[in-house]
Parts: C-alpha cells; structure tokens; sequence
C-alpha cells in the first residue's frame, strides 16, 4: 500500500514517522533501528489482539527491509482520550476503569508476550548502556538525576517488585497512557488501543500506574487531574499497592 502521498501526523512521542490516508482510514508509520524493532513489536501483537475480542487497529500491510519497517493499520474509529473536555473526563474514567478490567481479565496464559520484570529490567540495563534513556524527559519528582543513578534505584528495588508481581501478573497494555485509548464521543466506551508494542504479561500496577501519571499531569491532559487519576483507581477497585505504582512509573523512564 502506497503511502507516500499520505498527510503527516504530528501528535505523539514515540518517533516513528506516521502519515494519515487521505480518508482519514487507516495510519502507516515507519521507522529504522530501535524504532523498527517497536514497529516489529506491534505488529506481532496487533496480529495476536486480532484472534482477540478486543479492540485494535487491524494491520493492512508490511514492508520490513531489515533497514526500515513501515506498519499500517486500520484507524481505530473514536476519539482519543486526551483530547476530550471535561464535562466527558468522569464518564471516560469510568469507561477506560472497565477496559481496563476486562483487558487484565485475559487468561494469560494466552498471550505469548512476556513484559514481566525478568524481561523489562534487564532491557532497561541495555538501553541505558546503549544511550537511550531520554535523561531530559524524566518525571518532575526525578529531573536533574542521571540515567545511571534511576537503574541503580531500579536495581535495589527490583527484588522486593519482583516478590510481589507474581500474584498479580494479568496482560497489560504496557504504555497506558490517555492518548492510547479511543473512544466513541458519544457513549465515551472504549473503542480500541493503540501503540501496543509494549504488551504482554505484566503486574497489573504496571497500568494503573502510567495511567494515572498521565491523568494526573495536567500539562500534558489538562481536562483531567489528580482527581481522575484517583477516580480511576477507585472504579478500577481492589487494592492497590502505591509503592508498586511509583515502581512502575520508575521503571518507565527507561523506554
């Protein structure tokens, strides 16, 4: 599929370079190196979530050189998170609290992809030795610190995380932020994800705790708050370890 004459998208953080259809149905983004091998990364999982009942972008085609990778998909219908008013923030809480539910619901055991500690620690280690941990785009609480400083943090408490995930491993999205969801202006339900290189079986905190950083940061999801991240939380129900939270959002500065 011929995307060159495609509209680039602007919006979002991962790097890649994504263009628009004309018609505003389907997306293609490209990308070499590690980039790439993020693209390699969803398209394998969205071919999963495909045998799935829930919602994703469904692939259209692939073209992979070994140099650069272009994956395009299917636009998933609906709105993203992010950009809804206020007057819709309680309803979405509550819709993405549910979608949520239902994706940890999963039997794991069906899903091949392995995003536990025991995988991503070990990547964090590679990408730091490797120089790419964004050392300027760390969270308020740890700006100023050196990459090298945050593993080493990583590192001391990986043990005790390590001891607590194994009862609460489920599959997770990985990198649920509000703009990795979409839903339907009208009902606010959830109608897909998107960006799920990142998904595979982790502790469940793993979500909760990089969807509620995203709720609560009102530069980024001004319409949201600490309130909603909150309000998440208590939708969603069952305990929730914050200690496990902080460890999560920790580990993400890494990726």
């Amino acid at each position: 599929m011929d995307s060159a004459e495609w509209d680039p998208v602007r919006t979002g953080m991962s790097g890649a370079d994504v263009r628009r259809s004309p018609d505003g149905g389907a997306y293609a983004k490209s990308g070499s190196g590690v980039l790439r091998e993020d693209l390699v990364a969803e398209r394998e999982r969205l071919e999963w979530l495909a045998g799935t009942d829930l919602p994703a972008a469904e692939v259209l085609d692939w073209v992979d050189d070994e140099d650069v990778a272009t994956l395009t998909m299917r636009a998933v219908p609906g709105v993203a998170m992010s950009d809804l008013p206020a007057s819709d923030v309680s309803r979405a809480v509550t819709s993405l609290a549910r979608f949520l539910q239902r994706l940890h619901s999963m039997p794991r055991e069906s899903c091949p992809f392995e995003r536990w500690l025991a995988v991503t620690v070990p990547l964090a280690r590679v990408r730091v030795s490797a120089a790419l941990v964004d050392e300027d785009d760390f969270d308020s609480g740890r700006a100023g610190r050196s990459a090298d400083n945050l593993l080493a943090e990583l590192i001391d408490r990986r043990p005790e995380a390590e001891r607590l995930e194994v009862s609460d491993l489920v599959i997770c999205h990985g990198d649920a932020c509000l703009p990795n969801f979409l839903v339907d202006p009208e009902s606010l339900e959830v109608t897909g994800m998107i960006d799920v290189h990142r998904l595979g079986v982790a502790d469940r905190h793993l979500d909760l705790a990089l969807a509620t950083r995203s709720m609560a940061d009102s530069g980024l999801n001004p319409a949201y708050g600490p309130e909603a991240a909150e309000a998440l939380l208590a939708a969603y129900g069952g305990d929730v370890d914050r200690w496990r939270l902080d460890f999560y959002r920790l580990l993400d500065e890494f990726f």
